[in-house]
């Protein structure tokens, strides 16, 4: 029977490469497979949906998935959203990015739910919060497959080296730390609309797309205005102090500003999430 799999993520975090991680690692274990991603024309930081198919004979289906048997989410803040759960088969199982416990989280319905903390994973281990690798472990010990070695060697042949190593250590973390499969706590949901992809300028505020957000010296600003001449968003205003301001409803923490800084005025904070 074929399984469908839907993958949230947002740019930068590595969902294309994933599904084809999954995709490859079933493919190892013996399964015909297939990975569609989708998304628009934002890059990072805007939110994206890849889909993987695997199944014991060959797929010929090339649609989109559309009710998805497994949704896997590498983001922290889309793991807070009801719109995840958008289409899932009865019975369905969600795989949060999450520092809270199944139990607690609170987006509901008729399925079953189990989180790991893939941006802490990611973070100690690749030093950036590339979730992809860090969340298909936790894949791999919830579902029951594909097997971890096959994981490993679908990184290793995609990330030869030093990179693939570290990606493998973060899939063994997320194997050990993935909490229980449970049912989700809450059981009735209101009908919620899928998440929209796009930038500032179609959308109103797209704050919640940061997981690290830019944080101002202004003691160290020279006043270069190279933020302002590079942010994507023109989410940087300037004050008649000739000192930056960031407008937080247009930043999608995209970095942009903290690269391009001459004097390291502006630093990378990551954003807590309130349960």
């Amino acid at each position: 029977m074929v399984i469908g799999i839907r993958i949230h993520g947002r740019g930068g975090q590595g969902g294309v490469t994933a599904s084809r991680l999954l995709a490859t690692a079933a493919y190892y274990d013996g399964k015909y497979s297939q990975a569609i991603p989708m998304y628009g024309t934002e890059r990072r930081g805007a939110p994206l949906t890849c889909f993987v198919r695997i199944d014991d004979v060959r797929v010929r289906e090339r649609e989109l998935v559309h009710e998805p048997d497994i949704v896997m989410v590498l983001d922290p803040l889309l793991s807070t959203q009801q719109a995840m759960t958008v289409g899932m088969k009865p019975g369905g199982l969600l795989i949060l990015n999450s520092d809270l416990p199944p139990e607690k989280v609170k987006i509901g319905g008729d399925i079953r739910i189990a989180t790991v903390n893939a941006t802490t994973i990611a973070l100690e281990t690749l030093r950036r919060p590339i979730t992809n690798t860090a969340i298909l472990g936790a894949f791999s010990k919830a579902v029951g497959w594909p097997k971890l070695e096959s994981i490993e060697k679908a990184i290793m042949k995609q990330f030869p080296g030093r990179v693939g190593e570290m990606n493998v250590t973060a899939i063994r973390r997320s194997y050990e730390e993935v909490s229980e499969v449970v049912p989700a706590t809450v059981k009735e949901v209101e009908k919620v609309e899928d998440i929209t992809v796009g930038g500032y300028g179609v959308l109103k505020d797209v704050s919640s797309w940061r997981v690290f957000q830019p944080v101002i010296d202004e003691e160290k600003c020279i006043g270069c205005k190279n933020c302002w001449i590079y942010c994507p968003e023109t989410a940087i205003k300037w004050r008649d102090d000739d000192k930056p301001e960031i407008e937080w409803r247009k930043c999608k923490g995209c970095g942009v500003c903290v690269n391009e800084c001459p004097v390291q005025a502006i630093e990378f904070q990551r954003v807590e999430i309130k349960g």
